[in-house]
């Protein structure tokens, strides 16, 4: 009892690795104590040594094949290690459990994610917030996966039903103006990713995609002016003209779309 005092002191000091020390020395006693196995992996996941985690989780599973919490440290650590199938495996252990551990379903989504699968990871995504309804978390994932599996129409429905309840939420922003860019969506694409760097300034991905659209303006302002003098169609001519302008000034786009409806009723 002593020595875990120890050990548990030197946590709570933040000396991790004389933690770590102090429940190996317990190991050399009793090489199956589980709760010093089950704090080395924690310890060792901590300090961000995933390998050495995952062993020692492994290791207590050998001793409590049905730990949730084991597997549930050991599908993470597998995820870190970007060992997503593992991670798969080891997760499902607890959906098959029948545990109520339902931040699985947001570890698998995620695995799956990360292996280019999308229906099951929108499969569990929707599962997570069918499990905790009041959690927008599952809402969130399920957009981004969405969004990369070309379902933008879904990805934008849940994205906006998070930006109801919160408008401040910087990344469902983001993630909202990719996908009406996606769409060909200036106009709120623009407006979203206003959105962002009101909130977050310093925002890399928002200020790299608006300079990225400013690359275009000049040709897209030129085709737009190009297309009220051809005739084209004028709900093209009206996006065309209206992106155009909108480049000129962000902080202009209401003016410059009443502009452009002017000059389409001028046109015609």
């Amino acid at each position: 009892m002593k020595k875990f005092e120890e050990a548990q002191n030197y946590v709570v000091q933040g000396q991790l690795r004389k933690a770590a020390e102090a429940y190996r020395r317990i190991l050399e006693e009793d090489e199956n104590n589980i709760n010093a196995i089950c704090k080395l992996g924690e310890l060792y996941y901590t300090l961000g040594e995933i390998e050495d985690s995952i062993k020692f989780y492994e290791k207590a599973l050998s001793l409590r094949p049905k730990s949730v919490l084991a597997l549930y440290r050991l599908g993470i650590c597998y995820f870190r290690a970007t060992n997503f199938t593992k991670a798969i495996q080891t997760l499902n252990k607890i959906i098959a459990l029948k545990s109520d551990l339902y931040m699985a379903h947001y570890w698998i989504g995620l695995s799956y994610y990360h292996k280019g699968n999308m229906t099951q990871a929108i499969k569990h995504f929707n599962t997570l917030h069918d499990k905790n309804p009041k959690s927008t978390l599952g809402f969130y994932q399920a957009a981004i996966s969405y969004r990369a599996a070309g379902r933008f129409k879904e990805a934008i429905q849940l994205l906006e039903k998070i930006l109801e309840e919160n408008p401040e939420v910087v990344s469902a922003h983001y993630h909202l103006a990719l996908a009406y860019l996606s769409q060909k969506n200036i106009e709120k694409a623009l407006h979203h990713f206003q959105q962002v760097l009101q909130l977050n300034p310093e925002h890399i991905g928002a200020k790299e995609q608006l300079n990225s659209l400013l690359v275009d303006q000049e040709m897209l302002y030129t085709y737009g002016i190009e297309s009220l003098k051809e005739g084209e169609n004028s709900e093209e001519v009206t996006t065309n003209f209206h992106v155009g302008q909108a480049y000129k000034g962000f902080n202009m786009i209401e003016e410059a779309f009443k502009h452009f409806k002017e000059s389409i009723k001028k046109k015609d």
